[in-house]
């Protein structure tokens, strides 16, 4: 286990040493939302939001973090990377679980 944890974190490392020398931003964008997954062949997870505030009660889990990468790339943020867990209902399997790890990159021009 040690070693596979260490083995993780040297990938990141990397990951963040390529984007970086880039100058491609890191960002963290939320993993629960107000709305669902658009693409009719990924199903999203949904839960239920018991506090207090605006919006619905229902919330979903990210399949991806497409959709905040767009809406900041429309602001002007320019060049994002991203690693984080999504999830996607319905899928899983030997070697496949419904959360994994997920790198998405957007780079404006390219």
């Amino acid at each position: 286990l040690r070693r596979r944890l260490r083995e993780r974190a040297q990938i990141e490392t990397a990951i963040r040493s390529f984007f970086a020398a880039r100058g491609v931003l890191e960002v963290r964008t939320p993993v629960l939302s107000a709305a669902g997954n658009t693409d009719p062949n990924i199903e999203s997870f949904v839960t239920r939001y018991g506090g207090r505030g605006d919006g619905p009660a229902e919330r979903w889990l990210r399949t991806s973090p497409e959709y905040f990468h767009k809406r900041l790339l429309a602001a002007g943020s320019g060049d994002i990377w991203e690693i984080g867990s999504v999830f996607r209902n319905g899928e899983a399997g030997r070697r496949h679980n419904p959360e994994f790890t997920l790198l998405e990159w957007y780079r404006v021009g390219w």
